[in-house]
């Protein structure tokens, strides 16, 4: 009786433990069993001495297409007025640093406005994330709210310096405007159109400048939550994020 020679009884038992492990794979469970064991065929073998080289096409169906996103440019605009609790400081923080927590850090690119009875650009736009929790931590506490100047403000930044066209403004508030000087809302909305800015706005509680920050958002094409508990505003940054992020 013919024997096979020893390299080619190794090499089909070989072959044979790669087809079984297949069937028998945890990717099985996504995957028609045989699935792997289907694609050997015979016209690719090639004779290499006295065995047989099987070349098994690599699987490309699982490529996985979450990976891509659109790089944007952010400002945040926090309220630090003097009426603002201590428990309310802290969640906008929070929030700032839940958006921080989706930017890659290479592209993606923030700013910093925060707004007493002044606004104050306290972080130029930047891709370093460490740049941005240090001023975001530093937000202080103290006098009058220029909320309109803030924004308005955020939005020079953006439009001078961020360099995605996926630009955007987050507004964290918590009372009236009682002190802006140079922003309005017609300049904002009117800003927010030419340079393709969005207006994301958070506004804890209701006031009569609410219906024309309504305004805003809808003109620039962003969103507006509106008296949000202090919980919530954690999930609607990285909601606003996943938003910013999505092809």
């Amino acid at each position: 009786m013919y024997r096979f020679p020893r390299v080619i009884a190794i090499c089909f038992a070989t072959l044979f433990a790669l087809a079984s492990g297949a069937c028998d794979s945890p990717l099985a469970v996504d995957t028609p069993r045989n699935e792997y064991v289907d694609r050997v065929s015979i016209p690719q073998a090639e004779l290499i001495g006295e065995g047989v080289s099987v070349i098994l096409p690599i699987d490309t169906s699982g490529t996985d297409t979450t990976l891509q996103r659109i790089p944007f440019s952010i400002a945040f605009v926090v309220d630090a007025s003097g009426s603002i609790a201590v428990s309310t400081a802290a969640a906008f923080r929070n929030g700032c640093l839940a958006v921080l927590d989706s930017m890659d850090g290479i592209r993606d690119e923030g700013a910093l406005v925060f707004y007493t009875q002044t606004a104050t650009l306290s972080q130029g736009i930047t891709s370093q994330l460490p740049l941005l929790r240090s001023a975001i931590g530093a937000i202080p506490t103290d006098g009058a709210s220029a909320m309109w100047d803030g924004v308005y403000k955020a939005m020079l930044e953006l439009q001078a310096r961020g360099s995605h066209a996926r630009k955007a403004v987050l507004l964290f508030s918590d009372g009236e405007d009682n002190s802006s000087t140079t922003g309005t809302p017609a300049k904002i909305t009117t800003l927010g159109q030419s340079a393709n800015i969005s207006v994301y706005s958070i506004s804890l509680r209701p006031t009569i400048h609410e219906a024309v920050l309504q305004n805003i958002v809808m003109a620039t094409g962003g969103k507006h939550f509106s008296q949000p508990t202090l919980e919530q505003i954690d999930g609607i940054c990285r909601e606003t994020a996943h938003t910013l992020i999505r092809p």
